[in-house]
């Protein structure tokens, strides 16, 4: 079995370049590389941190909500347990990988729905979707353990097509006239006119970001020759992810009678891999369109503005109606259910919903025993989710025991934050000492007044300067060993009763937890 990525020659590189920068000058492209490309970097780097990867995702407040009520959904349930207020602690259950991959799922369609302006558009970038929710209920009915990126593969099976005709519309429709007039392949005519292959663009696309091989060669196409068997000789990733492309366009492209021969036909060139039967796919293809309805409230989309998808569904529809006795199967209804996110029915920007739904996530991790640094990035991300600070540090004692430094942190300051904190347990004339000795909560509202400026230090005033910040130290057996430091940078801290309450009952979950330990 080869792991091998095709290669690009010299020319489609150099038409792929151009390509890139042609959309390096489209509305939001640049930061949706930068945001993938640093979520690859974080999550195959062997020195990266839960915080980091937090921190890219809770930039966006949109992605960061969607994330959460898919990781809620039933099928991701099953892989953790209980309900996930964090993004801390979704990294903790599903692990990195599993969690870029849905994050990178969610980017993608986020950009190429929030871009698609003519009605065709729309209704593609639901199928994309669908098309990875194929795949991954394939990959469990064959008993694959890596569905998440069977499902990230099968989405971007289709994204040097689906990026073209996002963004180059016209020429896109060049390539259909091409296929219509003179009967070529996609690929063929996609050539012709853009002078690289739609897949050899979504490879290079998938190199741009700094996409894993194991991904990059999912979404490569198979070697070509239509009517060859897929052997065991292919990694079955790429075989799911093709598969789910393949199924997806036999569904959209046939009439409902004709179905079952266009998946028979399927399985002569996918069977000896998948095992399936054509009863399966068929089954597969409405359950992945009843999963695809649920899911369309996290991701804001019509899904009917497909209408393979509204043909799928009117079915379903028709089945509902049916006598007492005949239900759908259970695994269909199962897999399909979604809770509704956590704290979403309040406000995704209210504090006060944000802490006590979070802090559920605090007292899991302890009923867990979980590790006191998974249970520091859960602290850290509530205190930041909660939009009342700009930056959020966890200091702890160093290996030296003679100063706090800063180990966790999230906000634009983090890094600068991380490597400036050098708080001294020995007597210094400052609030910092203050909060450490005598064990004081304090909120200094203004660092520049005339009663407190004296008592800033100097490493503070020149490294982080804020202008207001909140000091919440953790103790165990009347010793600091850890702090809570949270900032307004240019303005002043203001919180309400309540917010300050929680976020000091949030400081004794964690003394609990370091206690435990």
């Amino acid at each position: 079995m080869t792991d091998a990525v095709p290669a690009a020659d010299q020319e489609d590189v150099a038409t792929a370049q151009q390509l890139l920068a042609d959309l390096s000058k489209v509305r939001d492209f640049p930061a949706l590389s930068q945001v993938i490309s640093k979520v690859n970097h974080i999550a195959s780097s062997e020195n990266s941190r839960t915080d980091e990867l937090t921190e890219s995702i809770l930039k966006d407040v949109s992605l960061t909500n969607k994330l959460l009520r898919v990781v809620n959904s039933v099928h991701y349930k099953q892989l953790g347990s209980g309900p996930v207020n964090t993004v801390s602690r979704a990294i903790v259950i599903l692990g990195y990988d599993t969690v870029r991959d849905a994050a990178l799922s969610l980017m993608l369609f986020d950009h190429l729905a929030n871009h698609a302006q003519a009605a065709e558009l729309k209704g593609e970038a639901v199928e994309s979707f669908y098309c990875g929710i194929l795949g991954r209920a394939m990959a469990h009915r064959a008993g694959m353990r890596d569905g998440e990126e069977v499902l990230i593969c099968s989405l971007f099976r289709n994204l040097g097509r689906m990026m073209c005709r996002l963004h180059f519309f016209d020429k896109s429709k060049e390539v259909e006239q091409l296929v219509a007039d003179q009967g070529l392949a996609e690929d063929v005519a996609s050539r012709r006119i853009f002078g690289i292959s739609y897949d050899e663009f979504g490879l290079a696309l998938g190199r741009h970001w700094h996409l894993p091989n194991s991904l990059l060669q999912g979404m490569a196409p198979l070697p070509p020759g239509s009517t060859k068997v897929v052997g065991n000789d292919v990694p079955k990733l790429q075989v799911m992810a093709n598969m789910a492309r393949d199924l997806y366009i036999a569904t959209r492209d046939s009439e409902p009678e004709s179905a079952k021969e266009a998946y028979a036909n399927l399985l002569k060139r996918y069977g000896q891999v998948v095992h399936l039967q054509t009863d399966d796919l068929e089954e597969l293809v409405y359950q992945a369109s009843a999963v695809m309805e649920k899911e369309s409230a996290s991701l804001q989309v019509d899904i009917r503005s497909s209408p393979m998808l509204a043909r799928l569904l009117s079915r379903d529809e028709d089945e509902a109606n049916q006598p007492a006795g005949e239900t759908e199967p259970a695994d269909a209804v199962e897999d399909s259910a979604i809770l509704q996110a956590p704290g979403e029915e309040a406000s995704a920007h209210d504090p006060t919903a944000i802490l006590i739904t979070g802090m559920q996530d605090l007292t899991n991790l302890l009923l867990e025993n979980a590790k006191p640094a998974d249970v520091l990035h859960v602290a850290a991300e509530l205190l930041y989710r909660a939009r009342c600070f700009d930056n959020v540090l966890i200091c702890t004692i160093d290996a030296n025991g003679k100063e706090l430094v800063g180990r966790i942190g999230l906000g634009p300051n983090a890094e600068r934050n991380k490597a400036s904190f050098r708080i001294p347990l020995a007597f210094a004339p400052d609030v910092f000492h203050v909060a450490i000795s005598k064990n004081a909560d304090l909120l200094i509202a203004d660092t520049q007044a005339d009663s407190i400026r004296e008592r800033i230090p100097a490493w503070y005033k020149e490294r982080i300067g804020a202008r207001s910040f909140l000091l919440l130290p953790i103790t165990l057996n009347n010793r600091t060993v850890a702090v809570l430091y949270a900032d307004k940078h240019d303005g002043a801290l203001q919180l309400a009763q309540q917010t300050l309450g929680l976020i000091k009952a949030l400081r004794n979950q964690i003394t609990l937890a370091l206690r435990q330990k």
